[in-house]
């Protein structure tokens, strides 16, 4: 990766683990207190008690001020690997959830971080793909497809829908994102409907958005879940890298539904 796209990803993700990443040195875990863990990010309804990042064989672990002490304990019997062992994580969670309480309900993920570039980038035009304006909400929403997220992108136009006859298919697009608007768009992907899946009208979508960023000089930022391999063979498919990876733990604040009787 070129160091001037490098250089603005890590100054995007320290300002989220308030920690400078061109000061972290390689080969293990640097575990950094951070308020910023006390409330959800932006388009996340829970706070992360915990978030790790790793890139570059550097790993940094965000978490609320009250966890530093045993985090930085538990992690220090852990080899820098450990973190994406099932079992490393398992030995995070429950760390996590001995130092805020039996009765808090914790969730956790982990998944690729992933950005595209001009010189990465593959257009796969597999399938009719169009910008999306405001009058096409009403196809999105019987589509299954359209939520108000996707409205700043829409307006802003890095919204683009694959098309089967004149039905969309599938959508991509950006979230905003809370800093350095002007150079990183952080890609958003609501799906494919089920009965089109597996036939390019994601990878069609996806490509025709993260051309739409990479005209605006912006980097495409492509953020999923281990557990989407899909998401992830799309990514690769139109041409996003590998730039770190991250497992986070949500402290889940909504309350649970009460049974009816």
């Amino acid at each position: 990766m070129p160091e001037t796209l490098r250089a603005t990803l890590d100054r995007f993700f320290s300002t989220y683990l308030e920690c400078d990443l061109t000061n972290v040195a390689p080969g293990y875990a640097w575990v950094i207190p951070a308020n910023r863990r006390e409330l959800p990010e932006l388009h996340y309804e829970n706070p992360f008690a915990l978030w790790l990042i790793a890139t570059g064989n550097r790993c940094v672990i965000s978490v609320r001020p009250a966890l530093e002490t045993a985090v930085r304990r538990q992690t220090s019997r852990l080899w820098l690997g450990a973190f994406r062992d099932p079992a490393g994580q398992k030995a995070l969670i429950d760390t996590v959830a001995r130092a805020l309480g039996p009765k808090t309900r914790l969730a956790a993920v982990s998944g690729p971080i992933l950005f595209a570039s001009t010189a990465t980038f593959h257009l796969l035009d597999l399938h009719p793909c169009r910008q999306i304006t405001p009058a096409d909400r009403p196809l999105l929403t019987a589509a299954g497809l359209y939520g108000p997220y996707l409205d700043k992108s829409i307006q802003e136009g890095t919204c683009f829908a694959a098309f089967e006859n004149e039905n969309p298919v599938s959508v991509a697009g950006t979230w905003e994102v809370p800093h350095l608007a002007d150079r990183i768009a952080e890609m958003c992907v609501p799906g494919t409907v089920p009965a089109k899946r597996r036939e390019g009208y994601g990878k069609t979508a996806l490509s025709y958005a993260t051309r739409a960023v990479l005209n605006t000089g912006r980097i495409p930022l492509y953020i999923t879940s281990d557990r989407n391999p899909a998401s992830i063979a799309c990514a690769r498919a139109v041409g996003y890298q590998p730039y770190g990876w991250q497992f986070r733990i949500e402290v889940i604040t909504e309350k649970p539904h009460s049974p009816t009787t």
